[in-house]
């Protein structure tokens, strides 16, 4: 190891560069080297003065980079004319050109010389003898950076105990699929065969080639396999193992099975270990995340190897690198006690759907959302799911309006009362359902187990597409009506007119009833409200004169203002909320503030959002602020210019949300 303090006194030589040389005036030479032999720290040391051409030219003598290079080791002393700092680059790597000592030249004949002589090798020369020395000096600084690393895997990995005794038996019998082998014989029933889940014989009847059925014996869903027709049949699945290792320490291990019926109903079963994740906590907080993969390689100490296993890119499948598994369930109680998932319910969570998951992507939401315990234990799997793992668009869960992750009770954390716990918990629904029930039981809708399920089956997830409707009708005649129209009218092709799904259907129907109501129709008769076709309909009321169609949606806005004052109207600050009276109003407020709010009285009339308009109390018709709201949350809000709004108006913004906005879920739940 060379002492860096005794070095830096060499870094500068005594002995300025001529910049009247001739290689100065070269080119294709970027830098010159000289170079010199010292006696520092009783070591014979090669110092290597590389200078800048152009820095020497103007008169900068100083070197940019000192290599110092001994017999079993080299350092470099970077100077960028600011400060200084040290390499442990060889030559090659020390500036950012390729082949770097391409554009270097030595000062001298001499230089190189003593350079070739240091280096003691009669075939190369100069730089290429000095590249030859370091590039061995590196391989072997690897070789001993790489043990040293080892060592420590070693070490990390003696706390680990042994693998539960049944495991091997438990990932057979458990995750991996079952067969019935047997002979056909023509018009000779039954068959005797052969059951892989009891490996017993059994007498079978009227079976199909990979036809699926349970077994006599042992009761396991298995599939038939005629012996003349199987071929080889390879079955591989993962089973994740957690062991606590230490005081505030566990590890999800991932074992690995392999399966393979050749010629013979016995199967070549391998059992074995390829992944360890490693967690450390303190308190209810995860402080460190380690983890580990089994990979083979000559010459290691270890085949541990530390991080995640490589791989071609993250939409190949690869089995070695899968991260979930099935959940090895018998030792959860034991391993998990006096940790801080000990009431996780981890083991119920598993249990509600037996199949691969990502255990520790549940114990570190665990942690962040402790509600999982209360989802769990109410059955509602998706909702658990969606916590865990995010929406189905590959958004992670953060707390939304969905779900109150602060919420201290069930109710708290649905957003719902007691008395529809039960109803909740008979549909189990994902985020999309519980955000429409919630949004049923604020407008008064009673929810309808009947509706749900159509709603899910036809893949309707805005509530206001079902709310709008049932203003004026009851859940069976929307669903029965919405069905009959969309098998009438569904797109069958590119160039064909109608519906590609129920959503853009009720998309048309909502907008059909909204013009009907503020055309002044009866809303009463079953002619104005089931037309026999929707589609012509829909676009035969909006096909009207741009000035009918003002004044509709003057009549529309006008309709809403009472509700909309009474649902967000506040006072606070020196400010007010206040709707809008008429549609104009919205498009006057967009030409005053110079921003596009009067695109979207489509919109507003149409109940995709709510516009408000934020004004000083002292001027409450002067336009000064809009916000738009989408389910009961602020989506925008701009001023002049588009402009995002000034601290005094973001503070009651912030209260009024509070106060206003999230108030009804917060009272329901209560």
């Amino acid at each position: 190891m060379m002492n860096k303090r005794v070095l830096r006194k060499f870094a500068n030589p005594g002995k300025k560069p001529n910049p009247k040389n001739g290689i100065f005036c070269a080119e294709q030479v970027k830098y010159v080297v000289r170079t010199v032999i010292k006696n520092i720290d009783h070591r014979r040391t090669l110092v290597l003065y590389i200078y800048d051409k152009e820095r020497v030219l103007a008169g900068d003598f100083t070197p940019c980079w000192t290599m110092f290079q001994g017999k079993e080791d080299y350092i470099t002393l970077y100077n960028d004319g600011k400060g200084t700092r040290w390499h442990q680059s060889i030559f090659d790597n020390l500036g950012k050109d390729y082949y770097f000592r391409s554009k270097c030249s030595f000062y001298s004949q001499g230089d190189e010389d003593r350079v070739t002589r240091y280096c003691r090798n009669d075939k190369l020369k100069g730089f290429n003898s000095l590249y030859s020395v370091q590039y061995s000096l590196l391989c072997k600084r690897q070789k001993t950076n790489e043990l040293k690393g080892q060592k420590k895997i070693v070490e990390r990995m003696k706390p680990v105990k042994s693998l539960p005794r049944d495991i091997k038996g438990f990932m057979y019998r458990e995750t991996l699929p079952h067969y019935i082998f047997y002979d056909y014989a023509k018009g000779k029933p039954p068959l005797n065969a052969y059951c892989t889940g009891c490996k017993h014989e059994v007498s079978i009847t009227a079976v199909r080639h990979n036809g699926k059925g349970i077994c006599p014996r042992c009761k396991k869903s298995i599939t038939y396999k005629s012996r003349g027709r199987r071929g080889n049949i390879v079955d591989r699945s993962t089973v994740q193992v957690i062991q606590k290792i230490g005081e505030n320490e566990l590890v999800i291990r991932t074992v690995k099975s392999y399966c393979h019926y050749r010629k013979s109903d016995t199967a070549t079963f391998d059992v074995y270990e390829n992944a360890r994740l490693f967690f450390r906590w303190e308190g209810n907080k995860i402080v460190s995340r380690e983890s580990y993969y089994y990979c083979y390689a000559y010459g290691r100490i270890t085949p541990w190897h530390k991080g995640d296993r490589p791989i071609f890119n993250h939409w190949q499948y690869n089995f070695e690198a899968d991260c979930t598994g099935y959940l090895y369930c018998r030792n959860l109680d034991c391993e998990l006690n006096g940790t801080p998932w000990q009431y996780s319910a981890l083991r119920e969570y598993y249990n509600g759907d037996p199949s691969p998951l990502y255990a520790g992507r549940y114990l570190s939401e665990y942690l962040r959302y402790p509600m999982l315990e209360y989802l769990v234990k109410l059955k509602l799997y998706r909702l658990a799911t969606y916590v865990v793992y995010g929406d189905s668009d590959g958004s992670c869960f953060y707390g939304d309006s969905v779900l109150n992750s602060c919420g201290k009770t069930v109710t708290d954390v649905l957003g719902i009362t007691k008395k529809y716990v039960p109803f909740v918990q008979s549909i189990d629904p994902g985020p999309k359902q519980l955000t429409m029930i919630k949004a049923f039981l604020r407008n008064g809708i009673e929810p309808n187990m009947e509706l749900m399920k159509w709603c899910s089956e036809n893949n309707v997830g805005k509530e206001d597409l079902i709310i709008i409707p049932l203003r004026f009708m009851t859940p069976h005649k929307l669903m029965r009506y919405a069905s009959e129209q969309f098998a009438a009218h569904r797109k069958k092709s590119y160039s064909s007119v109608g519906y590609y799904s129920m959503g853009d259907l009720l998309s048309d129907y909502k907008d059909y009833l909204c013009m009907c109501e503020a055309l002044e129709h009866d809303m009463k008769s079953s002619f104005v409200l089931f037309p026999n076709n929707l589609k012509a309909e829909h676009d035969r009321v909006n096909d009207m004169s741009q000035e009918e169609t003002s004044k509709a949606y003057d009549r529309i806005v006008a309709k809403m203002f009472e509700k909309l004052q009474e649902r967000y109207g506040y006072a606070k600050l020196g400010l007010v909320i206040v709707p809008p009276h008429s549609a104009k109003e919205i498009t006057r407020e967009g030409d005053h503030l110079h921003h596009c709010v009067g695109r979207y009285v489509k919109d507003v009339v149409k109940n995709n959002c709510t516009i408000l308009f934020i004004r000083e109390a002292s001027a409450p018709q002067k336009p000064f602020c809009t916000v738009e709201i989408q389910d009961d949350d602020v989506v925008q809000a701009r001023i002049q210019n588009n402009a995002s709004p000034p601290p005094n108006v973001q503070r009651f913004i912030e209260l009024w949300k509070k106060n206003v906005l999230y108030a009804p879920a917060l009272q329901q739940a209560a």
